[in-house]
C-alpha cells in the first residue's frame, strides 16, 4: 500500500508534535506535587478536556455512533452520559481531591473506605484500563505501521516508546496538555467530517 507522503508527514508531524510537546513540561518539575499533581495549577476545563480525552478516543468517536446506527440508537445514549458524568466529576469531585494532600484518587478511597475497597478499586481500574489501552494502542499502530511501512510490532513499540518518554518526562502536567490537544485534534476531525 502506497502512502501519499502528504499522509506520512501528518503521522509523523503528530507523533513529534505529542510526544514535543509532553517533554516541554519537564523543566520546572520542583517536588513530587508538581510532577504528580501537575502542581495542582491545571485549569478546571484542561482537567475536563483530559478526563474526556482519556476516557474516549478516535474509536469512541467512530465507534458509538456505528454501533447506534446499526441498531435503533439507544446506544448513542452513552455519549451523553460521558458528557454529564465528565462535568459532574470535575465540578464535584476533583475541587474536594485537589484541596486535600493525596497523590491518587486511591489514597482518598482508603482514607474513606478502607484497604480493601482501594484494593478493588484500584485492581478493576488497572485491568479494565490494560484492556482498553490495549485496543488504542493496537489500533493506534495499525495506522503507524501502515503509514511508516513497519510491523505493527514495531509500531506498538514506538507509540508506547513517545508515550511513556513525555509522561515520565513530563509528568500529570504533560498528560494533561496532550490530551487536550489530542482531544481538540479528534474533535476537530469529527467535525470536518460530518
Amino acid at each position: 500500500m502506497r502512502i501519499h507522503p502528504l499522509d506520512l508527514a501528518i503521522v509523523i508531524a503528530y507523533l513529534l508534535g505529542v510526544t514535543a510537546l509532553g517533554m516541554r513540561f519537564r523543566r520546572g518539575q520542583q517536588s513530587v506535587t508538581d510532577y504528580f499533581l501537575g502542581g495542582r495549577t491545571a485549569p478546571w476545563w484542561a482537567l475536563a478536556f483530559s478526563i474526556v480525552a482519556t476516557e474516549t478516543s478516535t474509536l469512541t468517536i467512530i465507534g458509538a455512533p456505528a454501533i447506534s446506527y446499526g441498531g435503533n440508537l439507544t446506544f448513542l445514549q452513552l455519549v451523553f452520559g460521558y458528557l454529564i458524568g465528565r462535568v459532574l466529576i470535575v465540578l464535584l469531585l476533583l475541587p474536594g481531591y485537589f484541596r486535600g494532600e493525596f497523590f491518587t484518587a486511591y489514597a482518598l478511597i482508603e482514607k474513606r473506605f478502607g484497604h480493601k475497597m482501594r484494593a478493588v478499586a484500584a485492581s478493576t481500574f488497572l485491568i479494565t484500563r490494560a484492556i482498553a489501552e490495549g485496543v488504542r494502542v493496537s489500533a493506534i499502530a495499525l495506522v503507524v505501521s501502515v503509514v511508516l511501512g513497519t510491523s505493527e510490532k514495531l509500531a506498538v513499540f514506538i507509540v508506547i516508546a513517545l508515550t511513556v518518554l513525555y509522561t515520565f518526562e513530563g509528568g500529570m502536567k504533560a498528560v494533561i496538555w496532550t490530551d487536550v490537544v489530542q482531544l481538540l485534534i479528534y474533535l476537530t476531525g469529527s467535525a470536518v467530517t460530518f
